[in-house]
């Protein structure tokens, strides 16, 4: 469960920020990479190794889950201390190659060919694009009479003083990904309640902000007395509950990247080549 957000500020550009939620305490490494040719600034969760970031040319990205059962799950797969047999998030590996192109809209045609599952700001001073994509079934559920389909959209957001998005863990353009409304599960129906909830709250705090250095404060917020409907969730990983374990901003105009950590190490790591 993640909260991401984008605004379009006057002589600013877009700017994005996001409240990254997990169900462990993550290491996160804050990587300068030269690969290709081509130097990107990212996030790194040592465990898993998902990534978000942007690139020398202003290309930032931003992603939400819309399977978050899955998103859940992936600690699972992660030993102590040290990715289990090599296990790699296929959802960062592509947002890492995302990240080599120049344009938001070349990144866009590699995040759709490579079938990102989520809702994803895909950005830089002048543009911003969000993808909501996902699949028809489930993996396990596929079959010949039920396959699985990635399907997806596209949206340019207009370069307007003050025009934002907000997304969470349901989809807006397709509102058959995500967390559904009605489920008959309690489970998954206070889910949807909480991803609604959720982005009701960052909507409202977002839309008052007059400066990019006001965007992940807008996101800092526990309005509501039940702990889950925040944008900054606060809970007990123990207990296999989704805390926010950082805030990550995203400025293209200035070519910088911001982390907060609430509960995550921080390790910076420079000129990789990989």
């Amino acid at each position: 469960m993640c909260v991401i957000a984008v605004k379009y500020f006057k002589n600013i550009g877009w700017v994005g920020a996001k409240n990254r939620d997990r169900n462990y305490q993550p290491k996160i490494n804050i990587v300068q990479s030269n690969r290709m040719g081509v130097q990107r600034l990212y996030i790194d969760d040592e465990l898993t190794r998902y990534t978000e970031g942007l690139n020398e040319f202003g290309v930032c990205i931003l992603s939400a889950a819309l399977s978050v059962k899955d998103d859940e799950k992936e600690s699972e797969k992660i030993e102590p201390g040290q990715r289990k047999n090599g296990y790699m998030s296929p959802d960062g590996k592509t947002i890492r190659d995302a990240l080599l192109l120049k344009s938001p809209s070349d990144a866009v045609k590699k995040i759709i060919e490579k079938e990102l599952s989520g809702s994803t700001f895909v950005f830089n001073d002048k543009e911003c694009y969000i993808i909501e994509g996902g699949f028809t079934v489930k993996k396990a559920d596929a079959s010949k009479n039920r396959p699985r389909k990635y399907i997806y959209t596209v949206k340019q957001l207009d370069a307007v003083d003050g025009n934002f998005a907000v997304r969470t863990n349901h989809g807006i353009q397709l509102p058959q990904l995500g967390y559904q409304p009605n489920s008959d599960d309690k489970e998954k129906a206070l889910s949807r309640k909480s991803s609604e909830i959720r982005r009701k709250y960052a909507h409202s705090n977002v839309a008052k902000c007059s400066d990019p250095t006001e965007m992940m404060n807008a996101l800092a917020v526990f309005p509501d007395k039940n702990k889950f409907m925040n944008p900054i969730r606060l809970g007990d990983v123990s207990k296999g509950e989704m805390v926010t374990t950082g805030q990550l901003q995203l400025v293209p105009f200035e070519k910088t990247m911001h982390y907060r950590p609430l509960y995550s190490h921080i390790e910076v790591k420079y000129n990789k080549i990989n």
